[in-house]
This record gives C-alpha cells, structure tokens and sequence, in this order.
C-alpha cells in the first residue's frame, strides 16, 4: 500500500460545516474529514450529531459500538481513536480488552455482549443473525432496537470512510480530553 491519503479539509472548511462546534484542538479527524464531502458534509455532519445525541445507547454502549466496529472492519484510525475515548466514556480496560480481542465477545456486561454481537453481524453480514433482532428487541423494544441498527449502520459507514481516505490519526494528547467526535 502506498502513503498516499486523501487531504484533510482546511480549518476553513470544517468551520464551515460545523459552525461553532469546530475546535481545531478538540474535533477529531474522523470528524473534520466529513467536512471535506462537498454537499454531503453537512447531511453527514447532522446525522453524526443526531447517533451521538441518541438516548438508546448511553455514552458506554456507544462506545462500545464504536469500538466493536471498528475492531470488526480493521479501521487503524477508528481503533486507535475509539479504544482511547472508550475508557474516558466509562468502558473499563477489561471492556475494552473483550471488545478488541478476536473471537465473540463475552465475559462483561450482557449488554455490551449483545451490542458487540449486533456490530459483528452488520459488520461481516450487513444483518442480523437468527436471534439476535428478537434478542436485541426483546432488551431495547423495537423502537430502541431500530435506532441501535441505524446507530450501527452509521458506524459501520463511517469507519469505511475515514479508512477509504486514510484519515490521519489524533494525537493521544487530543484523545486523552476526549469523549466524542467534536
């Protein structure tokens, strides 16, 4: 593979999709490569706003989703960034382990078990496997559940498109303060 990545988006340009939001200092790359999308920036940008402000998942079950997918697709910027805000989200480092080993996750909160299986099924199968919608329904009731898959779905996307453009990773410095992508 050559070095070769995709530019990032000008401080300018990242200003302009995510107004006040944006902090050079603070917004992570994942992030401001949205910025870059042309008309698609600020659709995407809503969207991203829209899965971290959703109550369906509390900030260690996204994290965790984050986490799990990103594993899952072998994402070196998504894994490197999402393993780091996982633990200032509330994951513990026995989470974070379980989430980032090969194999099926098991051993830590049922929950995280049922999400990580939910980020492999999508990941690898763009569905869910026999059970597991009835399991995960059976949890987070069917509206919950929905969000959950499109919350999924988001990361799934994502993570294929800051590896597509070979976005460059945060320093730990940045990820060390962080719990979220701006």
């Amino acid at each position: 593979m050559t070095d070769i990545c995709l530019p990032m988006p000008t401080a300018e340009e990242a200003r302009a999709t995510f107004g006040n939001d944006f902090n050079p200092d603070k917004t992570l790359n994942g992030a401001i490569a949205l910025a870059a999308a042309g008309d698609l920036a600020g659709p995407a940008v809503a969207l991203m706003r829209a899965v971290f402000a959703c109550r369906a998942a509390d900030a260690r079950l996204r994290e965790a989703m984050i986490v799990r997918t990103a594993v899952r697709l072998n994402c070196t910027y998504a894994v490197h960034a999402s393993t780091r805000i996982a633990l200032n989200s509330g994951l513990s480092k026995t989470e974070v382990e379980a989430l980032t080993a090969d194999g099926p996750v098991a051993g830590i909160d049922p929950d995280i078990v049922l999400i990580a299986r939910m980020a492999d099924d999508i990941a690898d199968r763009a569905t869910l496997g026999e059970g597991l919608l009835e399991a995960a329904i059976e949890r987070w009731d069917v509206d919950n559940t929905r969000k959950l898959i499109l919350m999924l779905s988001w990361f799934n996307l994502v993570n294929r498109y800051e590896s597509a453009c070979r976005v460059p990773s945060d320093s730990d410095e940045k990820l060390a303060r962080s719990s979220g992508p701006i």
